[in-house]
């Protein structure tokens, strides 16, 4: 295994293990009960839109999390695999507003013809760097049930060539809907 994924990997289980033991409003301490979720996309149920998600709080009012999500709409498929980091300006994790960034893999595919009018699926494998604002909401007696939202653009770091051959541009939008428990 090289040297800096191990490294990455190293980095990210310690961030995540990393209590945050409480945020600071207003010159007062606030525990934080859960510092972790886990939380999946209800639409993958009806639709071909899925996703799921781990986050966990590494300092008050910023977490360290992961993405995967598959969406296939008419012949355009999009599978992308994302690390992020957000900061909630409250600093309480998990709850409210956050904005952050985002680093991560594509794979998107579309079906395209040849010079002969031949189909076939045409692949671009890319990495990506984004930007997301989420707001989540902590629900229930304890808090504990999540539900998220929110938008974001990502950067697609390709050629215009590559890009070209698939017909997508160099930019695009997302969007965000997860339910979960936070732990």
């Amino acid at each position: 295994m090289p040297t800096r994924l191990r490294g990455f990997i190293a980095f990210f289980v310690i961030a995540c293990a990393a209590p945050a033991a409480c945020a600071q409003t207003g010159g007062t301490l606030i525990p934080i009960p859960y510092r972790t979720y886990i939380g999946i996309n209800p639409l993958g149920v009806p639709f071909d839109v899925g996703s799921a998600e781990l986050e966990s709080a590494i300092a008050p009012g910023i977490t360290l999390g992961g993405l995967a999500s598959y969406t296939d709409v008419d012949d355009d498929r999009w599978l992308t695999f994302d690390a992020k980091v957000r900061y909630y300006p409250g600093e309480v994790v998990l709850r409210g507003f956050s904005i952050g960034l985002s680093a991560g893999s594509l794979r998107y595919s579309t079906l395209g013809s040849d010079s002969l009018g031949i189909q076939s699926r045409r692949v671009l494998n890319a990495p990506t760097v984004g930007v997301i604002a989420d707001y989540n909401w902590m629900l229930g007696t304890e808090r504990r049930f999540v539900v998220g939202t929110g938008l974001g653009a990502k950067r697609i770091l390709a050629s215009q060539e590559a890009r070209d051959r698939v017909d997508i541009s160099r930019a695009y939008l997302t969007a965000r809907f997860i339910v979960g428990l936070a732990f």
